[in-house]
């Protein structure tokens, strides 16, 4: 059993736990004794000592998490993958739909829960930008908009959008395989939005909400889901 139980989010609540992934090693060690032999292959395929320690931690505080809300102990926790690679889990107590995404980026990792609402996360380090993000991020008129801006304004508002854009795809479970114009966003909106377009449907925009993350300046964080009443709730 795990050491304390979670209520699920109550319905058309995201609950939002955020975690610093540079842990001790003794955190680091109980994290690896529950992880599935799949995650230790994949912590022990990293080449870098740091990436996978940040692995490790990562999933093992998403399993202990998932293990509070479930009542099972975190390498109990049965998790299954869809088509693009989103976890899920696959035993669940009677009547919930618990969906769960996680993000990480440098060394800080979000996770947002819900009951029965597809939901997306993602986090991004602000960082400098490489001269060829805007051409992959942007659709041609959000890439217009945004040269259009102040030097001083550009960096924000770049990982501001690519979060968004990754919580939407995040969302669906498909990753980057959509092309960049397939969520469109006013670049001018700043915090909380919907998209202004969805492979060119303005209606289907309408029924798409993303939050936005906040509490640190260098740091841009985004949570979407098709539905237009939700709320974030922070839980730590």
């Amino acid at each position: 059993m795990s050491s304390s139980a979670l209520a699920p989010p109550a319905v058309h609540e995201v609950h939002i736990w955020r975690w610093n992934l540079d842990v001790c090693k003794s955190r680091l060690d109980r994290y690896w004794e529950t992880l599935s032999p799949q995650e230790r292959e994949r912590a022990n395929a990293f080449h870098f000592e740091l990436h996978r320690s940040r692995f490790v931690a990562g999933r093992g505080e998403l399993r202990r998490l998932l293990g509070d809300y479930l009542t099972r102990a975190p390498q109990a926790v049965a998790l299954g993958y869809g088509p693009q690679g989103k976890p899920f889990c696959t035993h669940q107590p009677e009547g919930w739909t618990l969906e769960f995404n996680l993000s990480h980026s440098a060394n800080m990792a979000a996770l947002a829960v819900s009951n029965s609402l597809e939901i997306g996360i993602d986090i991004e380090c602000i960082r400098p930008i490489e001269e060829s993000m805007p051409v992959e991020v942007f659709s041609a008129r959000e890439r217009a908009t945004f040269t259009a801006l102040a030097d001083g304004q550009r960096q924000a508002v770049f990982f501001e959008t690519w979060a968004r854009k990754e919580a939407c795809l995040k969302a669906l479970g498909t990753g980057f395989i959509l092309p960049p114009d397939h969520f469109e966003f006013d670049l001018s909106t700043r915090g909380d939005t919907t998209p202004s377009h969805v492979a060119g449907d303005a209606i289907e925009a309408a029924h798409w909400r993303i939050r936005a993350l906040t509490g640190a300046s260098d740091w841009a964080g985004a949570v979407a889901a098709r539905h237009a009443q939700w709320s974030l709730v922070v839980m730590n």
